[in-house]
């Protein structure tokens, strides 16, 4: 792996990167309360949207209604007209922080929230957001979300180890897969459980699922569900997993402080991010492909970019 630059300013943790409005750009969201946007040519000039006074947990773009939402830590969602970077509304439906906020299909999105809910939201600019569901699904947070290639399944990452598979029409329960339950305790995080990441592959019937235990699993995604394969692939819990555009690798990020890229196929080792080679120093909490580049994020402050 080969950095290419990094982007610093950030005052707290990076735990949010989505891509920006134009093409090269991203968007960034920290315990800072800053949303700031950069271009990768120009790590320098970064220029900040908006700031919500709170934790940024995660961001989604709504580029065809022009709409910017931020998920902060005391569970708040901000709609922001990206354009005039003027907040249009203030959703309170959660009670704790939003992980991650979902794009659907029909002008609607999806957030997972540490209440342990799932909301449904219908955003169309000039309307208010008007909420279709809210959906109660484990005692313990809603750490991601991940929409299958067509569309049809939604699959919710619980800290109870569990993920939920629903339908994205009704939101139905498909399936319930006991996926990261507690083990053998890794010495980061002794007896932790949870499922803490989802990524659905792009080519193939195959969902990948993460956790607390520092595991990547891969599950059959068309039929039961299947367990395909189990690889401890980290010494801490795993944050995210991101797909490279054109299938090739899966990243993971951890907390022990390193990124890795997987052969997307086979799921053998493909490439290291950490200290040794200018990484990152705390934790690793986001990711993001652009192009060729990998984008990581960490409780370090910095956004570091890196060419496989």
């Amino acid at each position: 792996m080969q950095r290419t630059a990094q982007f610093t300013g950030h005052r707290g943790p990076v735990y949010a990167l989505v891509h920006g409005p134009e093409a090269g750009s991203f968007l960034s969201g920290s315990g800072d309360g800053l949303v700031v946007h950069w271009q990768v040519e120009k790590p320098d000039a970064g220029q900040v949207i908006v700031q919500v006074g709170q934790a940024v947990f995660s961001l989604c773009l709504l580029p065809a209604e022009g709409l910017l939402l931020i998920g902060t830590e005391g569970g708040g969602l901000h709609v922001v007209d990206l354009a005039s970077r003027r907040e249009l509304h203030l959703l309170d439906v959660h009670r704790k922080g939003i992980f991650r906020i979902l794009h659907l299909p029909d002008a609607r999105v999806a957030c997972a929230a540490g209440d342990g809910t799932l909301s449904i939201w219908r955003m169309q600019r000039g309307q208010a957001p008007e909420l279709l569901r809210h959906i109660p699904l484990a005692e313990e947070k809603l750490r991601d979300l991940s929409l299958a290639p067509d569309a049809q399944q939604l699959a919710v990452a619980c800290g109870d180890g569990s993920i939920h598979v629903l339908d994205t029409a009704l939101f139905n329960e498909l399936h319930t897969l006991q996926a990261h339950p507690m083990s053998k305790p890794i010495a980061a995080e002794a007896g932790s459980t949870g499922t803490t990441a989802l990524a659905y592959h792009p080519t193939k019937s195959v969902l990948l699922s993460a956790g607390k235990d520092g595991h990547l699993r891969a599950w059959r995604s068309d039929r039961d569900h299947a367990l395909l394969q189990d690889l401890p692939i980290h010494k801490a819990g795993i944050y995210q997993l991101a797909f490279s555009g054109n299938g090739g690798y899966v990243a993971s990020a951890s907390r022990d402080k390193t990124a890795k890229l997987w052969n997307a196929q086979s799921l053998e080792p493909a490439g290291r991010v950490d200290r040794a080679i200018g990484g990152h120093t705390h934790s690793v909490n986001a990711l993001l492909w652009i192009g060729e580049l990998l984008l990581t994020a960490s409780d370090d402050r910095s956004i570091i970019a890196w060419k496989p």
